[in-house]
């Protein structure tokens, strides 16, 4: 009688391993049922009709959480990691992909509306708190597109006005604003700024009389956006630090 069993009993039998190391390597993406990857110990299978196969690269080690890094290419698109799924990343050598990777995945730094950007995704509760709790000191950047040429007298009222800004009570915005470039098809700001958002920099320069057309984020903390092109991600890689 060929009675479906669980995976991680068959791999142990192969591997001739332990039930904990079993379910580690299937976790680990080095075991496939019928020529496709299965990720879930539990996954029932009939040993006398279904092939399994163990990498023979294959070892035991726990999936550590991953944090992803976006740029979010336009306002239509929503901050869900689950869609990055049928996207390889940037960085593919960093780490091997697995479908784990896009589980509870939280944006930390999610944008909407208009902004576009640096969005970061993570699975570590360690990560997660510590960006939560440094959000007042944690310096982001942006990119403001405006319509015409700003003069410089108008960048000086908006940098005066940036200096009574709060984003919470009896937290002041602390940071820069300057001139990126300034040319025929308009103006565009450079935002350098400590216990801000998006947000607060649209209203910034909407309580001025600008109307922004783009905003992007192109860096949060140490961590900048260059090279990751619009819509693509990638892995954070271990030296990394926000």
């Amino acid at each position: 009688m060929n009675d479906p069993i669980r995976l991680s009993k068959q791999v142990a039998e192969q591997a001739a391993c332990s039930r904990r190391e079993a379910e580690l390597l299937i976790e680990g993406g080095w075991v496939q049922v019928n020529g496709q990857t299965v990720e879930e110990p539990q996954h029932r299978i009939r040993p006398d009709s279904d092939v399994v196969t163990v990498s023979p690269q294959a070892r035991p080690e726990s999936v550590p959480p991953a944090t992803l890094l976006w740029h979010r290419p336009d306002a239509a698109s929503p901050c869900d990691a689950g869609l990055l799924r049928a996207t390889p990343p940037a960085n593919p050598y960093a780490v091997r992909v697995l479908g784990r990777h896009f589980n509870h995945q939280e944006p930390i730094a999610g944008l909407q509306g208009l902004a576009t950007g640096l969005v970061v995704f993570t699975q570590d509760g360690r990560m997660r708190r510590r960006l939560l709790e440094d959000e007042a000191d944690l310096e982001q950047e942006f990119m403001v597109e405006l319509p015409g040429q700003l003069t410089d007298e108008a960048i000086g009222q908006l940098t005066a006005r940036l200096q009574q800004a709060r984003l919470w009570p009896q937290v002041p915005v602390v940071g820069k604003l300057s001139l990126n470039a300034r040319g025929p098809q308009g103006t565009r700001l450079r935002f350098a700024l400590k216990a801000s958002s998006p947000a607060a920099v649209l209203r910034l320069c909407e309580s001025a009389g600008l109307r922004p057309q783009a905003l992007r984020r192109t860096r949060l903390g140490r961590v900048a956006l260059a090279g990751l092109a619009p819509g693509a991600w990638r892995f954070l890689e271990p030296q990394e630090r926000f």
